[in-house]
């Protein structure tokens, strides 16, 4: 028997996804509530821990223990995770020092992260529609792009692909986002908040081209195997478009060192000379 541990934000835990689906036999996930409610319509077995209880971190304990897995893959490495696994009696396979540090993976993860990439392999996508991911949390606002360049960018792909532009987000950026939809030239419609998790990842990997935030949308969509450029200016990089099918544009005029901020919630002038055609660029062979 084989399990996961993953937890974290929504945007995390759909970065995992493509290596839980190559994980053989079909894993455990030792997750949150959130975790769950995101996996639930692909994986069946789970042991949900509510980080807000004690008992609740007792009783994973004891049912990890109990179940006596072989293997345990850890995705998020964190002490409660640590513990987790050290109380477990199983074999405990550390996969975060690689996807954090990029580190060389140990074999038992190299394994696994060669088949995820094969099962993916992307291939250009019929013309279909294209996803725009505009928003972030209230907290991050700094993520934010002017409406002016998603007009930019609608601008640019309607002449490439002439395809509609479907928006992604939360209900509560739905009002921000319908302020996009009413400037973009071309046809466009505002799916945030309309979409349960099933329905979103299926409408991001039906997708021609995902264009979005540093947001969950971004990882979801990478994670779908959807070509994807991601917008970074408040948000640094790191190793966060990591398959080939993706790439992190940001405004090159105001950090030419490609030094951007590690996290700065602040809304400052961050995107203002950020240029699409560079992402479709990169992502040419993923394109149709």
């Amino acid at each position: 028997m084989l399990a996961a541990l993953k937890f974290s934000a929504l945007g995390d835990i759909a970065s995992t996804v493509p290596y839980l689906r190559a994980m053989d036999p079909t894993p455990c996930i030792i997750t949150s509530p959130l975790g769950k409610a995101y996996l639930q319509d692909e994986f069946s077995d789970f042991i949900v821990l509510d980080k807000t209880s004690f008992k609740s971190h007792v009783d994973t304990i004891l049912e990890v223990r109990r179940r006596k897995f072989s293997d345990i893959v850890d995705f998020q490495g964190n002490k409660r995770c640590r513990l987790i696994g050290r109380t477990s009696g199983s074999r405990v396979h550390d996969a975060v020092t690689h996807f954090v540090q990029r580190s060389s993976p140990p074999p038992y993860v190299a394994d696994i992260i060669d088949r995820a990439v094969a099962q993916l392999d992307c291939k250009p996508k019929q013309l279909t529609h294209i996803i725009f991911n505009a928003g972030s949390s209230p907290r991050w606002t700094s993520k934010r792009l002017p409406v002016s360049k998603w007009c930019e960018f609608a601008a640019i792909l309607n002449e490439r692909f002439g395809l509609p532009i479907k928006l992604v987000g939360s209900a509560e950026e739905r009002p921000y986002i319908q302020t996009i939809v009413d400037a973009l030239p071309g046809d466009a419609e505002n799916l945030a908040g309309e979409t349960g998790f099933p329905e979103l990842k299926k409408v991001i990997r039906e997708a021609t081209l995902t264009v979005s935030t540093d947001s969950a949308a971004l990882h979801i969509s990478k994670s779908e195997g959807t070509p994807t450029i991601g917008l970074f200016g408040a948000t640094a990089l790191g190793g966060k478009m990591r398959f080939p099918w993706t790439v992190g544009i940001y405004d090159r005029v105001r950090f030419p060192d490609g030094n951007l901020p590690i996290a700065d919630p602040e809304p400052r002038a961050y995107y203002d000379h950020i240029d699409l055609r560079e992402g479709l660029e990169a992502l040419e062979k993923y394109l149709p």
